[in-house]
């Protein structure tokens, strides 16, 4: 099976918030450019919060994400 990366930017994250917190790893890409991750805990207005592989937990308000890219598995 193939896999396919989607990219959803700063604008766009509460549209997707429930795909997003259902997805069992995301990558969180700040706008300092620091990629983490992990699976996503929380998302809301106010911020979010991702446990990483280590169990660590990083909160960080809406502000600072660039974007959050994730993967769907393709039916090929």
């Amino acid at each position: 099976m193939g896999k396919r990366q989607t990219r959803i930017f700063r604008k766009d994250l509460l549209n997707h918030r429930f795909e997003l917190l259902q997805s069992p790893a995301v990558q969180v890409v700040l706008r300092t450019k620091v990629v983490l991750t992990g699976r996503l805990k929380e998302l809301d207005a106010k911020g979010a919060e991702l446990e990483d592989l280590r169990f660590n937990r990083h909160t960080f308000p809406l502000e600072q994400v660039e974007e959050i890219i994730y993967d769907i598995e393709a039916p090929y």
